[in-house]
């Protein structure tokens, strides 16, 4: 069992393993690197810069309106974005409290500038409830 004093910000729980598409690759392309990776989102990227995120909702309302060229649309057509992201030394209820104001899934995590990890909705609710 983890204990509460273990656990201080959102850098012990982020999943460090961040895997990216550019803005311009074709939507199918995305979608098997997330099956292959066995992830929900893919962060997408513009000369190595991240701009946007790519998740499984994104690509479900996209097929959901019937225009399903996977291999001629690209990611930036679908993305969410900005990019919302906390940074690193954030509490995991500060992590919780961006995500609900924001409707969102997955949280960006920063270190400086520099992007260093990812935090689902999933992730964050068993390491809270773990601390309970």
């Amino acid at each position: 069992m983890i204990m509460k004093s273990e656990l201080k910000n959102v850098r012990d729980v982020m999943n460090k393993s961040i895997i990216s598409v550019d803005k311009d690759d074709a939507i199918r392309m995305a979608v098997k690197k997330m099956i292959h990776g066995g992830i929900g989102a893919v962060i997408v990227t513009e000369k190595d810069k991240p701009v946007g995120i790519l998740t499984e909702r994104d690509i479900l309302k996209f097929i959901a309106n019937e225009k399903m060229d996977l291999d001629n649309s690209k990611v930036e057509n679908i993305m969410s974005a900005p990019l919302i992201s906390v940074d690193s030394s954030s509490s995991l209820e500060e992590a919780a409290g961006v995500m609900l104001t924001n409707n969102i899934r997955r949280l960006i995590i920063k270190e400086k500038d520099e992007y260093v990890g990812i935090i689902s909705q999933r992730e964050l609710q068993r390491f809270i409830t773990e601390l309970r």
